[in-house]
């Protein structure tokens, strides 16, 4: 039985630290891990939860986690 698991790479791995987004893949893989990333996958709306947009922190929340299904 292989082992698969979706990877959720934030915005701040994507854009300030991709090295730590390779390395996670490079462990998940060599612990025998098949890594899928999900290209649909989008913000997860952190940034405007923080900043008081609940409604639509919640909007982008919910197209994320559809697309990590």
């Amino acid at each position: 039985m292989s082992k698969r698991v979706s990877l959720f790479v934030t915005c701040i791995i994507d854009q300030l630290f991709p090295e730590v987004g390779v390395a996670t893949v490079e462990v998940l893989e060599r612990l025998g891990y098949t890594v899928d990333f999900p290209e649909k996958q989008t913000c997860c709306g952190q940034p405007a939860f923080n900043t008081g947009y609940r409604r639509e922190a919640r909007e982008v929340a919910c197209q994320c986690v559809e697309a990590l299904r």
